[in-house]
């Protein structure tokens, strides 16, 4: 029998009334202070549509549910549109209060499926529509003193191939491969080191490797530049011991920019690769062990395989930021290294070409998701043989 009234609904029933009387009055109370007629009736009419629904809601008509969660729907869509066409914060709010009223309208057997609604809406904001919008930027030429003018044209992709463009993005991805090569090489043995620990210092070894992330990544960035520079430790070191006569130029070379971003990204490669060896079965390797494997065998036929779930992981949250970095190449690599982020920031911020910087950074964002398809699959091809 069909649950009708609020007797009948009694736990989601003051909620969905509560939040049909907030929408409505919040649509109309925005209606008010609307400048324009258009939105005004638009407001207006929602706010009038949500005090119909919470007379019908109250009656406990048979479908109502069905409309309510239609209105939460559309109520969604709406207030996202709103957030790029009239106030993010109207939009934002309206969009918020949609979401609770579909949760609290949908069945309670159904409840689960809306637990990644939260997610879905974050990421629609956060990324859809932000990158559908440089999207759209991308296709439009450059103002005469910035900003954009809306006629779509293909010449900034087009300038895009340029092999000056091209060759930056090819040692962006090769400086991003060498410093994922390298944190893998380091934070292995670190992890490794780490999970074999006695229980009682885990806890001390984790804290201490994510102490970095107590300080903020400039000023990481700026304490190596006073490490590497002319007249810093590591050159007075080498030149106290007589190992060196002149200064050496560590600072504002690629090394430099492999070595800042190695010492910013590693502990994102050593968290993913510790909590994969901490739930290894060790007594695995006794057995290889015992069927004659000898350390290398038994770590390239048992561990590296059963850990591979933890490199590749370690690997995408390495690669992927170190590709697109531009405060470590600006600050160590100077004008002698330059990766497709400080052009990226240089049309952004500088030269105000957002159209060919909108480019840039989708042919960016392509080329990685590309590369981290292909890796993820090659891996898991390689978990299965």
């Amino acid at each position: 029998m069909p649950e009708t009234g609020i007797p009948g609904r009694k736990g989601r029933s003051l909620g969905v009334l509560g939040l049909l009387v907030i929408s409505g009055l919040l649509n109309v109370f925005i209606a008010g202070g609307a400048a324009e007629p258009f939105w005004r009736a638009v407001l207006g009419g929602l706010g009038f549509l949500d005090a119909v629904l919470a007379a019908a809601w109250v009656l406990g008509l048979p479908a109502v549910p069905s409309l309510v969660l239609a209105r939460a729907a559309f109520g969604m869509a709406f207030g996202l549109g709103l957030m790029f066409a009239l106030s993010l914060g109207v939009g934002l709010s309206l969009s918020l209060l949609a979401m609770a009223l579909g949760i609290a309208a949908i069945p309670r057997g159904r409840l689960p499926l809306l637990l990644i609604l939260p997610g879905t809406f974050y990421l629609l904001v956060f990324f859809a529509f932000a990158v559908g919008i440089i999207a759209v930027i991308s296709f439009l030429k450059r103002g005469p003193y910035g900003g954009i003018r809306w006629i779509f044209v293909l010449e900034n992709y087009q300038r895009a191939l340029d092999p000056l463009y091209v060759q930056i993005v090819l040692i962006s991805l090769w400086i991003a491969l060498v410093t994922t090569g390298l944190c893998l090489l380091i934070g292995y043995p670190v992890a490794y080191a780490m999970a074999r620990a006695p229980a009682r210092w885990r806890n001390t070894l984790l804290i201490l490797t994510m102490i970095p992330f107590w300080t903020n990544f400039l000023v990481r960035t700026l304490a190596l530049m006073f490490v590497l520079r002319s007249d810093g430790p590591i050159n007075g070191l080498l030149m106290s011991a007589g190992l060196i006569r002149e200064p050496l130029s560590l600072l504002f070379t690629q090394s430099a920019v492999i070595l800042g971003l190695v010492y910013g990204e590693l502990p994102f490669m050593i968290l993913p690769l510790y909590a994969t060896l901490e739930r290894f079965d060790f007594s695995l390797v006794e057995a290889a062990h015992d069927l004659g494997a000898n350390e290398w065998h038994a770590f390239r036929r048992v561990i590296w395989p059963l850990t591979l779930p933890g490199v590749l992981a370690g690997s995408t949250l390495v690669f992927i930021p170190s590709v697109g970095a531009f405060i470590t190449p600006d600050l160590l690599g100077g004008a002698k290294t330059i990766m497709i982020g400080n052009v990226i920031q240089y049309q952004f911020l500088t030269v105000r070409h957002w159209p060919f910087g909108s480019a840039l950074s989708l042919i960016l964002m392509a080329m990685v998701l590309a590369a981290t398809m292909v890796y993820l699959r090659v891996g898991g091809r390689e978990r299965v043989l």
